[in-house]
Formats: structure tokens, C-alpha cells, sequence
């Protein structure tokens, strides 16, 4: 008998558990301790409801929450809704499972389960195979989600967001504004990187953008790369004279950054633009005045903060 004349080694497939947050919904407290008794061996971080209300709440206010497992016979609103509001909840990016679950197995009902949102189905009480099955599905499932959501919106170079994922919490920003109060606004971009571009080389100019992806920021905020050496920062509920201390703060640490080649150092200046919200103000009247105070910046020599920035006339 011949030998194939290649060999494929097959990698073999081993399944490391990793901790999930899960919150389980069930009108009945029966059924809730049933449910606890096969998930406890799991080892999981699990929130246990019977009003659905509560539950949806709990998962609007917990990011963290990842897997949703509820019956269709619970309190405060249906199972139904309860899908419905999760499934909302992912479609806006936000990794999130939902599994559904009854005590019918009627094929209709099933259907009906998933076209109201639910991932999955499983009957009520499952086996604890079958749980343990799905909620590995689940894991997979979420493991996918977030390299999508990651490679939607995380800018690969320098680790920021991107610009598409800076417009969508920009547009938030101004919207949450209208309702609530004010935000600030910072646009910078690195000085003479064209320069160092022709002079050291596009590795070496990459290797800047890398070094500002790894600048402080504090928490809360929204830093982006919107363009070649272009970056933004979104401060919620900070005024320009925070926003502007935010600003230097930045500046600081992008003069302390150098980038080595060869036997030569590259030392990094930026200039900055900050503006406010104003009452009123749409997305493009904002980012314009912040852009005018950036040229303010660099017109009067580079390695700045500037606020104010002349009235654009449309």
C-alpha cells in the first residue's frame, strides 16, 4: 500500500473554559434553583431574575453581561420583549447571547423563540449536557463577535479607535449633549510627520503612530485615529478649560515620546485644537471650530493647545 504523498496534520481542538457572565431569568424560583444547581459547577459569574424588567435593566447598566438565558414565562415583561430589548442591545455592537427557553416543546413555539430574537432554544429544564453544549456555542459565538466589533472599529496600527467608530460615539456625544449638558472636543496631529516620513522612512512613521497609541488618557474618554497622524479625543461632560489641561496633558507626554533609528532619535511635537459644545451645535459645526483652533495651533507655532479659533461663516 502507498503513502499519500503529503501528510496534513490536523491541529487538535482543546477547549479552554474561560469565565462568563451570564444572567438567568425564570418566573419560577423552582426553576431558578434547578437552573443554579447545573451552573454552579461552571464556575460562571451568573445574576439570577425573575422579573424581566429587573433583568433588562441589570443588563443595559452591566457591559460586562454577556449571555442572557431566560424563560418565556417571567414578570415585569414578556420573554418575548425581554429577547426583543436584548437583541437591540447587540445589534447596536455589543457582544451579547441570548438563549431562550420553555417548558413547550410545541416546533411553533420554538420558532416563534427565535424570531423574537433569541440566538438559540433549548427546552425547560435542559439536560446538563445540553446546557453545558449550548453555552459553549454561546462562548464561540462571542469570541467571533468581538474580533468583528474589533476589526469594525479598532484603527490596527495604533490600537484607537477609528474613524468610523469615532463618528458613531461623536454623533452620541452630541445627542446625550442636547439632553444632558456639554462635552469637549480635542483634535491634534503630530507635527512634521511628513518630514519624518521623507526623512526616516515609512516604518519609522508608523512606529509614531504606534507610540501615540500608547498615550494616557483618562477614563471615560474617546481617543481615536481619524486619519494619518490625525487623532481625536472625546471628553463627555468635561468643559473647554478641563478639556484644555486634557489637551497639555496629552502635549507633555507626546514631547517625552522618541522613536529611534539607527544611530538617529526622533523627538515628537503636537499641536492641538479643543472646543466646547455649544446649545445647538450639529456635528460639523463642532469638529470645524475645533479644527480652526488646530491651525491656530500651528499657525502660531506648533507644539500647542489652542481654544479659541475665529467664528466660521458657513
Amino acid at each position: 500500500m502507498s503513502s499519500p504523498l503529503f501528510r496534513v496534520a490536523l491541529p487538535l481542538f482543546r477547549y479552554t473554559k474561560r469565565i462568563m457572565h451570564i444572567v438567568l431569568v425564570d418566573g419560577s424560583r423552582t426553576g431558578l434553583m434547578i437552573l443554579q444547581r447545573m451552573l454552579e459547577p461552571r464556575g460562571d459569574d451568573v445574576a439570577y431574575f425573575t422579573d424581566g424588567r429587573e433583568a433588562l435593566n441589570y443588563i443595559q447598566t452591566t457591559p460586562q453581561a454577556e449571555v442572557l438565558i431566560t424563560s418565556f414565562e417571567i414578570g415585569g415583561v414578556s420573554g418575548t420583549e425581554l429577547c426583543w430589548e436584548a437583541r437591540l442591545i447587540a445589534d447596536a455592537g455589543r457582544p451579547l447571547y441570548v438563549i431562550g427557553m420553555s417548558a413547550s416543546n410545541d416546533a411553533q413555539h420554538s420558532i416563534g423563540v427565535l424570531d423574537a430574537g433569541a440566538d438559540d432554544f433549548m427546552s425547560k429544564p435542559p439536560r446538563q449536557d445540553e446546557l453545558n453544549a449550548r453555552l459553549r456555542v454561546a462562548e464561540r459565538t462571542l469570541i467571533m463577535q468581538r474580533r468583528l466589533i474589533e476589526m469594525a472599529t479598532v484603527d490596527p496600527l495604533s490600537g484607537l479607535f477609528n474613524r468610523g467608530a469615532f463618528r458613531q460615539r461623536f454623533d452620541m456625544a452630541i445627542t446625550t449633549a442636547e439632553l444632558e449638558g456639554t462635552f469637549s472636543l480635542i483634535l491634534f496631529d503630530i507635527d512634521h510627520f511628513k518630514h519624518i516620513n521623507d526623512i526616516y522612512g515609512h516604518d519609522a512613521g508608523d512606529e509614531v503612530i504606534r507610540s501615540v497609541g500608547t498615550l494616557r488618557v483618562p477614563p471615560d474618554v474617546h481617543f481615536s485615529r481619524i486619519g494619518g497622524e490625525e487623532f481625536a479625543v472625546i471628553l463627555p461632560s468635561i468643559p473647554v478649560d478641563g478639556a484644555v489641561s486634557v489637551a497639555e496633558y496629552l502635549r507633555e507626554q507626546i514631547n517625552a515620546l522618541t522613536v529611534e533609528r539607527g544611530d538617529s532619535v526622533i523627538r515628537l511635537t503636537a499641536s492641538f485644537g479643543v472646543a466646547e459644545f455649544r446649545a445647538g451645535d450639529t456635528v460639523n459645526d463642532l469638529y470645524r471650530r475645533a479644527d480652526a483652533a488646530l491651525y491656530q495651533a500651528k499657525n502660531t507655532g506648533r507644539d500647542r493647545v489652542s481654544a479659541t479659533s475665529p467664528e466660521i461663516v458657513s
